[in-house]
């Protein structure tokens, strides 16, 4: 099933769920996104949940990331857009988190999850009136999102060769219908 339905004006919708996590000590606010940072959870299968619980294990204050997109296309909410993330050191505090389910070091992603991954980038970039869009590798010494991962074929599709914003409109849904 795709999250994607086309509609009026020639906009996408985008279905999001809220997981409603609960984070230990609060977030601190204040984020000012000047970029989107994409990721790998760096595990084959998992969910917003097992992300949150790791991330509190590791003595986080809950799930760093703003979004986490499942395989089937999914988009779930992992901490408010407004808050500072708690994905990529010294970059926390200015970008978008976009974290993608899987391990894109010995797998491939399949075109539910690209297009959902492409169209929540490409809201964030226009949300934000924003062109900056990163791998965490490109950014801090790690191998996310994955030697798989189509990060070149998301920023030529986001981005195109221009490096401007190619923007088709999308109307973002929060807690819509669509179930796991």
């Amino acid at each position: 099933m795709s999250l994607f339905n086309a509609i009026n004006k020639g906009e996408v919708e985008m279905n999001i769920i809220n997981a409603n996590l609960s984070f230990r000590n609060g977030l601190k606010f204040g984020n000012n996104p000047k970029m989107v940072i994409l990721h790998h959870a760096e595990a084959k299968i998992c969910s917003i949940e097992d992300i949150h619980r790791w991330h509190l294990e590791n003595g986080w204050s809950g799930c760093g990331y703003h979004y986490f997109v499942r395989k089937n296309g999914i988009i779930y909410i992992g901490r408010s857009e407004k808050a500072v993330g708690a994905h990529c050191l010294g970059y926390n505090s200015v970008s978008i988190g976009i974290c993608a389910e899987g391990n894109f070091e010995c797998e491939d992603m399949g075109q539910e999850q690209y297009s959902s991954i492409l169209g929540l980038t490409r809201c964030m970039l226009s949300k934000y009136g924003i062109s900056k869009l990163y791998g965490h590798k490109e950014l801090y010494s790690t191998d996310c999102p994955g030697k798989n991962f189509p990060l070149d074929r998301i920023k030529r599709e986001a981005l195109g060769n221009s490096g401007k914003l190619i923007y088709p409109g999308y109307l973002m849904k929060i807690n819509s219908s669509i179930k796991d």
